[in-house]
């Protein structure tokens, strides 16, 4: 059975219902505490996070933290995305997982907003391009016509960073399988931008955008 936020409203006890160690965390908590969290219980999980925390107890309240945070904050989008950040490029997939979610959590409230303070992001390092991509190919927010043309350019930006045959680093191996996923998600919302997008992409030579567009 999992446990109710009722159930779990302390980080010991969220890292007791966490799931973790094994395949999925506890998604149901995590998404109940970010929405009803208190600031001091926020601040408790974010001030453990570590860089040797994968598939535990505390990687979980972790992402809780970072998650809630967003929420909590939300209506101070620039100095959110400011703080999560720092995360993005973690050691621990779900602590960047983390920071794809409150994205989007941010784009729910205000995807205007989300969109022009992501700028730093977008232009960053791979993992922190990554985030945006999976933070941002998300149907809900997509439904607005010119969100999902502002993303798909977005996409074709960050897609383009990766046109060259070298071997992939860990870092462009991620953002190479979130542009595949996000690419088949914003061009159901703008199709006629969307497949003008890809015939430019699909000239390249890049094995990897030819593995993106595929």
């Amino acid at each position: 059975m999992n446990a109710t936020y009722q159930e779990a409203n302390t980080v010991e006890q969220l890292k007791q219902n966490s799931h973790l160690p094994g395949p999925r965390a506890n998604l149901e908590l995590l998404y109940a505490f970010s929405k009803t969290a208190k600031e001091d219980e926020i601040y408790e999980c974010l001030v453990h996070i570590q860089n040797d925390t994968e598939n535990s107890p505390d990687e979980f309240a972790d992402m809780c933290g970072i998650i809630a945070y967003a929420v909590h904050h939300q209506a101070d989008n620039q100095s959110v995305i400011g703080f999560i950040d720092q995360y993005a490029s973690h050691k621990s997939w779900r602590i960047r997982e983390a920071v794809a979610i409150a994205i989007q959590e941010l784009a729910k409230k205000d995807v205007t907003a989300t969109l022009k303070n992501i700028v730093n992001l977008e232009k960053g390092n791979d993992y922190e391009k990554r985030a945006v991509v999976a933070g941002l190919c998300e149907p809900k927010l997509l439904k607005d016509k010119a969100v999902a043309v502002h993303v798909i350019n977005l996409l074709d930006e960050i897609t383009a960073t990766l046109d060259h045959d070298n071997k992939l680093t860990d870092e462009e191996d991620s953002l190479r399988k979130a542009l595949g996923y996000g690419w088949s998600v914003a061009i159901v919302h703008a199709p006629a931008e969307g497949k003008k997008a890809f015939e430019k992409l699909l000239q390249k030579k890049s094995k990897h955008i030819k593995w993106i567009m595929k």
